[in-house]
């Protein structure tokens, strides 16, 4: 048996993972999404499974489709969340000159080989199993387990073990694993306790409120919208609450499969309290008085956010407030980086107050070690991170047998 490392190896972005055995499986086949980039290529696929919907994950399997034509498997939450994702990105390919590599009709055909799994759900094949767990990260991302050829390889890219607002920590009770592939993506550090980050965002909101400005929050759809929306709701904010773009779109779908919410009431009273944007006339008309617009895109690479700091980027007593990653050489990762908001066809120093938070979905540097002393595998198999090398030498320092592969590279499991 092998596994063959496509992407996401000792990098952040189009994550795919192919395990070659009596089928070939694949575990992922995710863009670069800042500039489209392929993972590499594969020649035989029998069996897919997809992690979660976000595009570094999802982004390429309708290529994957209707090449191979695989089962796919995954929970219907994601599948739902990543046809919403797919179907955006096609338009974003189109305005940034990228190469479009499907069409919305190779999505629709690809919902024909979708097999909706659940959590505590163990799937038999003829020559594998799967075993399905909670990974925590988004709604509907899970961990799997998949066992074949009589090795159990153990799937966790990307999870969270701690609860949030949104969804409770992973849920993960494997046992005897003989390779567990994990991400690296906070290896280096922890994350700040989550009420105390939740605190100063608030804090952050009200006083630019309280200053006649509007808080712009730029925000991932998928899972983080929803958060944010959560928590302003926790501290009964005294001002207007708007969802705008994909955010909006996302955050209502997480409400239609309450099963993967911890607290799907309190997730349907924040709903309760925003007010939706439909169109650009809206967005002239809110931005003149003091609210909180929660926005996609999170990195400013498109999306009504990108409208939002084009009418305020002016405005000293407004602020535009980020609450998680910024890739490097996007738009949001330059703003906080320089001062300027640089995007098509603009270059705008930033009078607005920048501020951002941490309310990453992703396990911290404790978190990834515990978790791994806890599975106690046979082998590790570090990727999703800039740091993977790092983490596969501590690992080893530890005692386990962990590498931490390059793309293009294949790894025999004896």
């Amino acid at each position: 048996m092998k596994i063959k490392c496509l992407g996401g190896f000792r990098e952040v972005g189009r994550t795919a993972v192919l395990v070659e055995g009596k089928e070939n499986v694949l575990l992922d086949y995710g863009m670069e999404v800042e500039t489209g980039k392929l993972p590499n290529p594969v020649n035989k696929v029998d069996i897919a499974i997809l992690g979660h919907a976000h595009l570094d994950h999802s982004g390429y399997y309708p290529v994957i489709y209707r090449k191979f034509k695989p089962p796919i498997y995954s929970t219907i939450a994601t599948f739902e969340l990543a046809h919403l994702l797919l179907k955006d990105s096609i338009k974003v390919a189109k305005y940034r000159g990228l190469v479009r590599r499907f069409e919305k009709n190779d999505i629709e055909k690809m919902k024909n080989h979708e097999v909706i799994v659940t959590y505590g759900q163990k799937i038999e094949g003829d020559n594998f199993s799967l075993d399905i767990f909670d990974a925590g990260h988004i709604p509907g991302s899970m961990a799997p387990l998949l066992e074949m050829g009589n090795k159990r390889i153990l799937y966790a890219c990307d999870f969270n073990t701690n609860p949030s607002r949104l969804l409770n920590g992973a849920s993960i009770d494997a046992k005897d694993v003989d390779v567990l592939i994990i991400e690296s993506t906070y290896s280096e550090r922890n994350h700040s306790p989550r009420k105390e980050t939740e605190k100063k965002f608030f804090e952050a909101v009200e006083s630019t409120i309280a200053n006649e400005g509007v808080a712009v929050i730029p925000c991932f759809a998928v899972g983080r919208a929803a958060e944010i929306l959560m928590i302003l709701k926790s501290f009964n904010p005294k001002f207007p609450v708007y969802l705008d773009g994909m955010a909006k779109t996302a955050s209502q779908l997480a409400m239609k499969y309450p099963e993967f919410i911890r607290d799907p009431k309190a997730l349907k009273k924040a709903l309760n309290i925003s007010r939706l944007i439909w169109d650009e006339k809206d967005r002239k008309k809110v931005v003149k008085k003091p609210c909180a617009i929660i926005s996609s895109s999170g990195m400013l690479e498109g999306g009504p956010s990108v409208s939002y700091i084009k009418y305020l980027y002016n405005n000293p007593e407004s602020s535009v407030i980020f609450t998680g990653f910024l890739i490097p050489n996007t738009a949001g990762r330059m703003l906080v980086e320089t001062g300027r908001f640089v995007t098509e066809g603009f270059d705008l120093k930033i009078k607005m107050g920048i501020h951002r938070f941490d309310f990453s979905a992703h396990a911290g540097r404790d978190d990834l070690f515990k978790f791994v002393d806890e599975i106690n595998p046979q082998k590790v198999i570090c990727l999703h991170g800039d740091n993977c090398e790092c983490f596969a030498k501590e690992l080893g320092e530890k005692g386990f047998d962990a590498i931490a592969p390059k793309n293009g590279d294949s790894v025999d499991i004896n």
